[in-house]
């Protein structure tokens, strides 16, 4: 809650309101995706009392009151908006590493002719939106998202994206990883290329595009050039793979030799019938090869951020960006503002979790949304209300003890709800039948 109402405080000096639904448009998107609430119509439904004064009143919002706060939302004011949550303060003065990427959105209808885009996971070109959205991976937080239509490419947005990392993150120094997507033409290499030249403390890492005629050169490269190091990989107790590196150039199209890019060769040995993989890179930096591929694959962290967001954030359910009341069903108006509001809310409520499992203690680290969800989060409890507080007690359960740093930190904060009469929120847990219930900091 003292996060979310840190987000309502930016939201209200963002936003222009003139109807009056911001708070419980902001509150209900919040804690929609903290309960798993996966559509909003599952708002006709719910009747929690607790979830509605969570959502900003005494009765639980419509559907209609959240879905027409969100369709309304101009882009310039979602813009500002995450600008100033996005967590910049992590990569201030610091020796930064951040993974960019795409996230495809499916979007099934057949009535509007919209963008289409590549699905990894279903292998094909379908009508989508996407986001894009920068990782943290030393923090393990999202830093930032643009919405865009399913025709966009990673590669448009790579030079902006980095470009806005450094502006507003202004870190001491900057490794930019970027999957093949970046890659996808010489034009785009070439940009980033020219974007590090330009700022002498970012470097740029990607996974070249594995064309058949540049394929063939790597892989004819002589075996001497090629050094067998063990890679441990991120699976815990897994057998290390065998990976030989390589060091060459690859002149880009239309380029003299003179400007020819650092590559490096990776190939992954697979015993038995399976063919080996290889992984080609581009890489401004100055580190040795064996240095830079452990770099490179910590992207995986940044996939693993898009898993729990679409698995356990709901973060394929958006609301969509093609404007379904355009008259033109085949050439649909874009909105960028609803797409991109939710997209962020659902990456800053990933951070937020996060910043819970490391103040539960060691043993939560990394636990994913949905595991804290069944844990902590939806369980039955009691609200008692008084002239000066909203008292909330937690029936008891197993593991409850593990909340006490948290309760006692919300209690000592002295957070008000504006909504309900600037009442003070306070939280206790219920103890065992005979002991004196706990309720830390409470001056009711």
């Amino acid at each position: 809650m003292p996060t979310a109402l840190d987000w309502l405080a930016t939201a209200e000096e963002c936003f222009a309101d003139e109807y009056g639904s911001l708070r419980q448009g902001l509150l209900t998107s919040v804690f929609s995706l903290v309960i798993g609430m996966e559509r909003i119509f599952h708002l006709d439904e719910m009747e929690d009392a607790g979830f509605a004064r969570l959502c900003g009143g005494r009765r639980c919002p419509s559907r209609h009151t959240v879905g027409g706060w969100r369709r309304h939302l101009p882009w310039h004011e979602v813009d500002a908006f995450c600008r100033r949550t996005c967590p910049w303060h992590l990569l201030h003065n610091e020796d930064a590493l951040v993974s960019f990427d795409e996230h495809t959105i499916p979007r099934w209808t057949k009535k509007f002719h919209i963008g289409k885009g590549y699905s990894t996971t279903r292998n094909k070109y379908m009508r989508c939106e996407k986001l894009f959205t920068g990782y943290d991976l030393v923090s393990g937080r999202f830093l930032c998202v643009r919405g865009t239509p399913g025709n966009v490419n990673l590669q448009e947005l790579a030079v902006p994206l980095v470009e806005q990392v450094l502006r507003y993150g202004r870190p001491r120094s900057l490794h930019a990883l970027f999957d093949a997507g970046a890659g996808k033409s010489d034009a785009g290499v070439r940009a980033l290329w020219d974007l590090a030249e330009q700022h002498p403390n970012l470097e740029v890492t990607l996974r070249a595009c594995r064309y058949p005629h540049r394929m063939r050169t790597w892989k004819q490269l002589p075996s001497g050039l090629f050094v067998s190091i063990k890679d441990p990989g991120v699976c815990v107790d897994a057998p290390p793979k065998e990976v030989r590196l390589a060091e060459t150039e690859t002149v880009l199209k239309d380029e003299e030799a003179a400007q020819a890019i650092r590559t490096i060769v990776c190939r992954e040995i697979r015993p038995g019938p399976k063919k080996d993989r290889w992984h080609p890179l581009y890489t401004t930096s100055t580190q040795a090869a064996e240095e830079v591929l452990p770099i490179y694959r910590l992207r995986q962290n940044h996939e693993q951020g898009h898993r729990v967001e679409v698995h356990d954030l709901m973060a394929d359910a958006v609301p969509c960006g093609y404007d379904k009341e355009s008259p033109d069903r085949m050439r649909p108006r874009f909105h960028r503002g609803p797409l991109q509001m939710i997209g962020w809310l659902v990456a800053l409520m990933y951070n937020a979790v996060a910043d819970l499992a490391e103040t539960l203690g060691p043993d939560h680290v990394g636990d994913h949304v949905r595991t804290l969800r069944r844990k902590f989060f939806n369980r039955p409890g009691t609200l008692y209300e008084t002239p000066e507080a909203l008292i909330v007690y937690l029936d008891p359960f197993a593991g409850q003890d593990e909340l006490l740093p948290v309760i006692d930190e919300l209690n000592v904060g002295n957070h008000r709800l504006p909504w309900l009469d600037n009442r003070r929120l306070v939280m206790s847990l219920t103890p065992p039948r005979g002991s004196p219930r706990r309720t830390v900091g409470c001056h009711c």
